[in-house]
């Protein structure tokens, strides 16, 4: 219980600051004079460097020590939470969220550390609240960031998660026991080049829409040119010894279905951590918005984030439930 409640805090420091800056982006995009679209990567940049950062993580976890690699990305994330709190300006800030991205390892490492230590009755249950966190977090960052915005600085959107980084990084060296379960092997890092470029190239095209417009050459040309990139990284990983993502895996029904549901749940989720905000914030005089400021948007966010508190814990139940069964 120790050691979930430790991963689970700095699983929740992760899902934290992943939204938290979503609400406050028309307070930022005011306060540093930059554009929509430049306010847009700060949430952006996070989500890239977690979906390249994520699989890394847990491949080094394997080669060297899941704990240990735990406790790096936790230092690496905090490194970058500061850096964005520091910062007084677009660049800086962005920088300190594409440092901040490297604690999605958490996640896979957290994983790997149930799966290895825990009994095997307890492993599906906390996996599913693990799971839960990063719905949980991501709701309860909206629900804060109101609180914080509307009394302090955004600096303090950073300044106050760091707290839980420090304490989990405290913890994780403290009480978190290191995985004797090793795996030799090495990092794709081709692979991990050509995931973050063909990212960035679709996510650039579809970001800049609203200057470029939709039918744009520009649009249209980057956008293909990242999904080419990305058709390479399959090619690469399929053929690679010790891929970044086992293709073979993917083939499986169980596998790519889960991902695919996972893909479209998240669009959802942070569709609705984008877009709620922003229309409910809107002035009632556009005819569609509510007018409601940053602490009243964190509280139509309330509802889902308690839905998401109960539906991990019940599927990791479901799980345990149909695992007897079939033993």
């Amino acid at each position: 219980m120790l050691t979930l409640a430790v991963l689970a805090t700095a699983g929740l420091a992760f899902a934290l600051l992943q939204s938290l800056v979503a609400p406050a982006l028309p307070e930022i995009q005011k306060d540093l004079g930059i554009s929509e679209t430049t306010a847009t990567w700060i949430l952006t940049s996070y989500l890239i460097s977690a979906s390249v950062a994520t699989p890394i993580f847990g491949r080094l976890g394997d080669m060297y020590g899941k704990e240990r690699l735990l406790l790096v990305a936790i230092g690496v994330m905090g490194a970058g939470t500061v850096v964005s709190a520091m910062a007084t300006s677009a660049g800086p800030l962005i920088l300190g969220r594409v440092i901040q991205g490297a604690g999605g390892g958490i996640f896979p490492l957290a994983f790997g550390i149930i799966r290895d230590e825990f009994p095997r009755e307890r492993v599906p249950g906390s996996i599913g609240l693990m799971s839960t966190i990063m719905g949980v977090g991501g709701g309860a960052g909206i629900v804060l960031a109101g609180v914080i915005a509307d009394n302090l600085s955004y600096h303090w959107l950073f300044w106050i998660p760091l707290v839980a980084i420090i304490g989990s990084a405290f913890a994780t060296w403290r009480w978190v026991p290191e995985s004797p379960i090793k795996s030799p092997g090495r990092v794709d890092w081709a692979g991990a080049s050509l995931l973050a470029g063909g990212l960035v190239c679709v996510l650039i095209s579809v970001s800049e829409t609203s200057a470029w417009g939709w039918g744009s050459p520009k649009t249209i040309g980057l956008c293909l040119f990242g999904l080419a990139i990305l058709a390479v990284w399959v090619l690469v990983e399929s053929r690679v010894e010790d891929p970044l993502v086992d293709m073979e895996v993917m083939k499986i029904r169980g596998a790519w279905t889960t991902n695919v549901v996972a893909v479209l749940v998240g669009f959802g989720m942070y569709g609705s951590f984008i877009l709620i905000p922003q229309l409910v914030e809107q002035p009632t005089s556009t005819g569609y918005g509510f007018g409601a400021s940053v602490l009243a948007t964190g509280l139509f966010m309330v509802p889902s984030t308690l839905m998401m508190l109960l539906v991990g814990p019940l599927a990791g139940a479901s799980t345990r439930g149909s695992a007897r069964r079939r033993s």
